[in-house]
């Protein structure tokens, strides 16, 4: 049996996430089928991530073993032709059998963007999210500086999380300025729980309105409340943008 890694770009909207769910349409789901048409046998598709409804990701890791002797460059262009245009694979290597794409990963890249200026954007509508009033980057730079180490991140998880604990290692949070107001949070680290970077955005986007200081943010770790954190920022911003292994 051959190990096959993935690494799969998709937009979001439209989708339950990842994770594959009765009834719903799911990257995963869609993924598998095709994967099952292509091979002509069962697979089984592990994620390295399990992004939200409406997450997108430009290098998104994943992999499945299988009998077929399909080449490479054939199951690129062969699940290309079958997923949908909001899914597409863009690498196939064959990898060793004890290769997992999940418990593997040392680390995830996030990217998160902000449109920050009077007019929206007509063509990055989907893929980012609009504040018109102006945001104080310097403000939530110092308030980024405290989400980097190690720390308990419940007071940033979904409250219906299943993660088993919330210990998490934040190793960079960079807030990128890329011209004509497009804001970009990159956000690094060993993983993340669910909603995380979204409720730790919508936290900096608080401090750059001026609606809360920058030093407040380790009340608010410490606080291991989600009630204390601010609101978790719209799913249509955020980015799967790389999993390190």
């Amino acid at each position: 049996m051959r190990n096959v890694k993935l690494i799969i770009e998709y937009e979001g909207a439209g989708y339950a996430g990842w994770q594959e769910q009765s009834g719903l349409p799911t990257i995963q789901g869609c993924l598998s089928s095709a994967i099952a048409k292509l091979t002509k046998e069962p697979v089984k598709l592990i994620g390295a991530s399990r992004t939200d409804a409406g997450v997108h990701a430009l290098g998104q890791t994943a992999n499945f073993t299988t009998g077929s002797n399909i080449p490479t460059h054939g199951i690129i262009h062969g699940l290309n032709s079958i997923l949908p245009e909001e899914i597409v694979i863009r690498s196939a290597a064959d990898v060793p059998p004890e290769f997992d794409s999940r418990r593997l990963s040392i680390g995830k890249v996030y990217v998160y963007k902000i449109v920050n200026r009077p007019c929206p954007s007509a063509i990055m509508r989907r893929f980012t999210w609009f504040i018109p009033r102006p945001l104080d980057i310097t403000l939530m730079r110092r308030a980024a500086a405290h989400f980097i180490g190690e720390h308990d991140f419940t007071s940033f998880r979904a409250v219906d999380s299943d993660a088993l604990h919330s210990i998490r290692t934040v190793t960079s949070v960079d807030i990128l300025e890329k011209g004509d107001g497009l804001i970009e949070i990159e956000v690094r680290g060993n993983a993340f729980l669910r909603h995380m970077i979204r409720i730790m955005t919508g936290t900096l986007v608080a401090v750059g309105r001026g609606r809360i200081k920058p030093d407040s943010v380790p009340a608010i770790i410490a606080a291991r409340d989600r009630k204390a954190a601010q609101m978790t920022a719209p799913a249509k911003g955020l980015c799967l943008a790389r999993v390190d292994y």
